[in-house]
C-alpha cells in the first residue's frame, strides 16, 4: 500500500503536490490554516512555464477562463523613465504568454482540483505541533476553527507553509539534533539580506496600464511590479528596505505615493489609482535555499524550501517545479521512505542551485538605484544580453 502523506499549506506548492500525488493513487491529506479563496501577498505574475504545469495538473482551461490578463512582455523602468523589455515568448512553451491572475483565484482552482481528485482537505485548521516516533516525524497536531485538537498520522509529512516554514520551526524546536540528514544541503544562494525588507501588495482600481504588459519599477530602496488581473483590477506589489518604510511612519500609502512615485513611469501609471482593499505587508529576511529535510520523514517545498527574488517573476514557477520534483522523489522511492529525502535533495540542488546563485548577484543591482539606471540603458542595447540574463533566472 502506498504511504499516507500529509501536506500543510494549500498554496501553489502544497496543492500542486497534492494533485500530482492523488493522480498517482496516493492517500493525501491537505491541511490549510485559511478558508479559500483568500488574498495573499504576491506579485500574481504567472510566468509562461507555469501554464505547462497547469496542463499536467488538469487546471489549464480553468486558469485561462478565470478572467486574468495574458501578458506578452515585461518592461523594466529605471527611475528616470528609461526602459528595457523582456518578451514573454522567451519563456513560452506553447502556453500563449504569461498570465496575471489573483492568488485568491489561482489557489482556489488548484485546491478545488485536489479535492475533486480525492484529496482530504482540512481548511481553517492550524498545525500546532509535530508528532514523533523514534525520533522521526509521524504526523501533525492540529487545531480546528472551533478549537478542537486532534492528531493526524502520516508516513511522510510535507511543509508547504511558505516563508514561515512552520513545520521546520517545530522540527528545530522539538527534535534537537534530529534531522542531521539535512545538514549537507547546499547553502549557496542562502543568505540573509543586509537590510531587512518589507513587501507590500494591494489591488488597485484605475491604474493606467496597457493590457498585456507587466511593468517593473525601480526606485530608492526597492522595486515593484504592476499587472492587470481579473475584475478590472491591477496588482501592485513592491519590495523595499525597512529603513525607508520607517522614514514614512510605516505607512504603506505614504511609501507608495512618495517613494514608488519617484519612478517617473510609476507616477504616470499609478497617479490616479485607488486601493480596492487595504495594503497587505510582510517582512522578508532572507533568500535562497533553506532546509529541505529538517527532520526524518519531513520535507519542505515551495518558499519553505527556497525563496527566490520576486523581480525574477519565477516565484510561482519555483513552487510548481519544487512540488513536481518532490512528487518524483516520492513516486520513485515510496517503498523506502528514508530514500525520499535523499532523492529530493539531489533533484532540488540540480534544479535550483545555479539560478539562485545568479539571483543573489542580481539582487545587489536591483536595490542600487544608480546600477539599475545604468543596467537598463546597457541592456536596452542588446537583446542577446537581456535574454541571457533572463534565462539565468530560470536555468
Amino acid at each position: 500500500m502506498k504511504p499516507q502523506i500529509i501536506i500543510t499549506g494549500a498554496g501553489v506548492s502544497g496543492s500542486s503536490l497534492a494533485i500530482r500525488l492523488a493522480q498517482n493513487g496516493f492517500r493525501v491529506t491537505l491541511v490549510e490554516r485559511e478558508k479559500f479563496p483568500r488574498h495573499k501577498l504576491c506579485g500574481e505574475f504567472i510566468s509562461p512555464e507555469c501554464l505547462t504545469h497547469f496542463r499536467d495538473l488538469g487546471v489549464f482551461e480553468e486558469m485561462r477562463a478565470a478572467g486574468g490578463d495574458t501578458i506578452f512582455k515585461t518592461v523594466f523602468y529605471a527611475p528616470g523613465g528609461a526602459s528595457v523589455t523582456v518578451p514573454s515568448k522567451w519563456f513560452d512553451h506553447g502556453s500563449g504568454g504569461a498570465l496575471g491572475l489573483s492568488r485568491a483565484e489561482m489557489d482556489f482552482q488548484l485546491l478545488k482540483r485536489a479535492r475533486n481528485l480525492g484529496v482530504e482537505v482540512l481548511e481553517e485548521t492550524q498545525v500546532v505541533g509535530l508528532l514523533w516516533e523514534r525520533e522521526q516525524v509521524c504526523g501533525v497536531k492540529v487545531r480546528s476553527k472551533s478549537g478542537q485538537h486532534s492528531e493526524l498520522t502520516a508516513d511522510l509529512t510535507v511543509d508547504a507553509t511558505g516563508r514561515a516554514a512552520v513545520l521546520s520551526r517545530f522540527a528545530n524546536r522539538q527534535s534537537g539534533q534530529a534531522g542531521k540528514i539535512s545538514q549537507r544541503i547546499a547553502s549557496s544562494g542562502a543568505q540573509s539580506s543586509k537590510a531587512k525588507l518589507i513587501g507590500f501588495k494591494a489591488h488597485l482600481k484605475n491604474a493606467q496600464i496597457e493590457p498585456g504588459v507587466c511593468e517593473m519599477y525601480f526606485f530608492r530602496g526597492g522595486y515593484g511590479g504592476l499587472i492587470q488581473i481579473e475584475n478590472d483590477l491591477s496588482n501592485h506589489c513592491f519590495l523595499i528596505k525597512a529603513d525607508v518604510v520607517r522614514e514614512f511612519g510605516n505607512n504603506a500609502e505614504r511609501v507608495f505615493r512618495e517613494v514608488v512615485f519617484q519612478n517617473k513611469r510609476a507616477a504616470e501609471t499609478l497617479r490616479h489609482s485607488q486601493t480596492a482593499f487595504d495594503w497587505i505587508a510582510v517582512s522578508i529576511d532572507s533568500f535562497g535555499t533553506k532546509s529541505l529535510a529538517p527532520a526524518p520523514r519531513l520535507l519542505t517545498i515551495g518558499d519553505a524550501a527556497a525563496f527566490i527574488d520576486p523581480f525574477t517573476g519565477s516565484g510561482m514557477l519555483m513552487a510548481l517545479e519544487s512540488s513536481k520534483i518532490a512528487a518524483q522523489a516520492i513516486l520513485l522511492n515510496y517503498a523506502e521512505v528514508k530514500q525520499i529525502a535523499l532523492a529530493y535533495e539531489k533533484l532540488h540542488r540540480q534544479k535550483f542551485r545555479t539560478r539562485l546563485r545568479y539571483c543573489s548577484l542580481f539582487r545587489k543591482a536591483a536595490f542600487a538605484t544608480n546600477l539599475t539606471s545604468i543596467g537598463v540603458r546597457v541592456l536596452s542595447m542588446s537583446s542577446l544580453a537581456r535574454r541571457a540574463l533572463a534565462q539565468a533566472t530560470r536555468n
